[in-house]
């Protein structure tokens, strides 16, 4: 059936405007997606918020690059359900799949062991807009099943510690119209608070992890900042 309405399509094609949008043997494109941003894959870099932004951002003074990845990563950890780990982990290898173009992650934080800010920016570029929100859709899923829930962490590592986590799902209010989904992990008797975000703007996925000894919610303000910076390109 397919295959016969495209030969049909194509008998119709110099008599009517149809079949896709195809006008006088030329495909025109949607507007709305012809106007969306396109970040390539060279471009990761530039639009990454540089030390001093992402400082001005989370009031922090003296924050360094510790480690910068250019693919998606497995974790050290196991976590009980196992289904909430895209909301444990930034850069899930197992979520983010193999469909990305271009990958960067680079996580910031004060110098030494004492740090009072850990935040993990990363931008990810795909194919098309469409597998980029496909991908931040799967996150709002995951999020729909973890949201309230108590997450525990175990390090692989032998003798590592575990700990246990608690997924809350926020609402993105830096930017109201962005395709996001956004939650916080916190731990009783600790006010150690990571916000995360992950969100499109065009081809390209943004996810920021911002943790402080506050509920800043600092992870949108960041995301939208990296997006404004790929649609002004």
């Amino acid at each position: 059936m397919r295959g016969r309405s495209a030969v049909m399509c194509v008998a119709l094609l110099f008599l009517v405007t149809g079949c896709g949008k195809v006008i006088s043997g030329t495909a025109t494109p949607d507007p709305a997606v012809a106007k969306l941003p396109r970040l390539t894959p060279d471009k990761i870099a530039d639009v990454m918020l540089t030390t001093d932004e992402v400082g001005k951002i989370v009031a922090a003074t003296g924050l360094t690059q510790k480690f910068e990845n250019t693919v998606p990563t497995k974790p050290n950890f196991t976590y009980n359900p196992a289904d909430c780990a895209p909301m444990m982990y930034t850069g899930d290898l197992d979520t983010y799949g193999e469909k990305w173009t271009g990958y960067r992650l680079r996580s910031l934080q004060e110098p030494g062991d004492s740090y009072q800010h850990a935040v993990y920016q990363t931008v990810t570029t795909f194919h098309s807009f469409l597998t980029a929100e496909a991908l931040v859709t799967q996150y709002r899923d995951v999020l729909a099943k973890c949201d309230g829930k108590n997450v525990t962490n175990t390090p692989k590592d032998s003798g590592g510690k575990a700990s246990v986590l608690l997924v809350t799902k926020v609402p993105h209010n830096s930017d109201p119209s962005a395709f996001s989904v956004d939650w916080t992990v916190s731990s009783e008797g600790s006010t150690w608070v990571c916000s995360d975000t992950i969100r499109t703007m065009g081809n390209a996925v943004i996810e920021v992890s911002s943790c402080s000894y506050a509920d800043a919610r600092t992870s949108a303000v960041i995301a939208d900042k990296i997006a404004t910076k790929i649609k002004q390109r």
